[in-house]
């Protein structure tokens, strides 16, 4: 059993309180660019019910039930919502953002403050999905390192689980957390923060000797509390077998259409992203595409002088408060 301290428990304790009601309050119309969001309404007019939250109970039904869990990356508040508004029912704040957000060559150049920062504003943003978040390369080397570390999501980043790469020599970090109640997803196969030590971001499990070892990884893992695992860049009968032998759920990327569930980074699926695109990453909308074409409108609009456009796009004065403001600055008001 690992070896926590006293103080270490009790702040822990205290961390993993649930954090709900979270929805952003309507305070009504404002006359500036950026105004609240107002209460979302169905069809006619109608304010939508609240979402149940979603627990991690939740997601063991959903397996039960062979109902697909759908995971997506949110890194800021906007997008947030939109996992909140359309039954998302995990956000992620991955470590991707290093990369997709902040301009990083890899996610091993975040940082644990720049993902807390982010974690912050996805939680303000979403409150019904399970929020997890990956926990950045070498926050997790010890089972204290990690728990301090988790912590800090959990209070600071408003998060309610955590994410971990690796496989059997991570299962004492994980059941220190699990021990803590703080819980903890796994995640196998393809290990973006170890991309360097494989040569790259290669397939994983193609050999049998390699394919057993991340069921091995997975089983331990399991045992050690871990709620959930993610498959990344396995063979896709790898991972159904996986996922038939674990009782708990398995989230798939590149992984086949049998695991419980599937992830997508954001950007990679609204075609936000111009890097590098995986095998794997299906484009569901093209964002990108259409964000680019709408900056270059806007600029033209400008240097033409057709945006703003009078009266449409602008306010007036009435007319004597403008001549009382020309006779203010020593102007002569021409008569009408």
């Amino acid at each position: 059993m690992i070896a926590l301290s006293q103080a270490t428990r009790a702040i822990t304790r205290s961390a993993v309180a649930p954090f709900f009601a979270r929805m952003p309050i309507n305070t009504g119309r404002r006359w500036m660019s950026v105004r609240p969001q107002e209460n979302s309404v169905g069809a006619g007019g109608a304010a939508q019910p609240p979402r149940k939250k979603v627990t991690i109970q939740r997601l063991f039904t959903l397996r039960a039930q062979s109902t697909p869990i759908t995971v997506l990356t949110a890194y800021d508040y906007p997008t947030a919502q939109r996992t909140e508004r359309h039954n998302v029912d995990i956000c992620l704040v991955g470590d991707s953002l290093a990369q997709v957000c902040l301009g990083y060559p890899s996610t091993t150049r975040l940082t644990l403050s720049e993902m807390v920062h982010h974690c912050k504003a996805v939680a303000r943003g979403a409150s019904s999905p399970l929020l997890v978040a990956d926990m950045p390369f070498g926050t997790y080397p010890s089972p204290e390192d990690a728990v301090r570390n988790a912590v800090w999501l959990v209070q600071e980043g408003r998060m309610e689980a955590v994410k971990l790469e690796g496989g059997v020599e991570i299962v004492p970090v994980v059941r220190a957390l699990t021990s803590l109640g703080i819980p903890t997803m796994a995640h196998v196969g393809l290990l973006p923060q170890r991309h360097t030590a494989f040569s790259g971001y290669r397939v994983q499990g193609r050999d049998a000797n390699a394919a057993y070892a991340v069921l091995a990884d997975a089983r331990a893992l399991q045992a050690a509390g871990a709620f959930s695992i993610v498959l990344e860049a396995v063979p896709h009968a790898l991972a159904g077998y996986i996922t038939a032998k674990l009782d708990i759920p398995t989230i798939g990327i590149g992984a086949g259409p049998a695991c419980s569930g599937q992830v997508l980074v954001c950007d990679d699926a609204l075609g936000t992203w111009s890097g590098h695109k995986a095998k794997f990453v299906r484009r569901f909308a093209q964002v990108g595409a259409h964000a680019d074409q709408g900056v270059a409108e806007y600029v033209k609009a400008v240097r033409d002088r057709s945006f703003p456009s009078i009266p449409q796009e602008t306010y007036e004065i009435p007319e004597d408060e403008w001549n009382k403001f020309l006779e203010l600055d020593g102007e002569v008001v021409k008569a009408q």
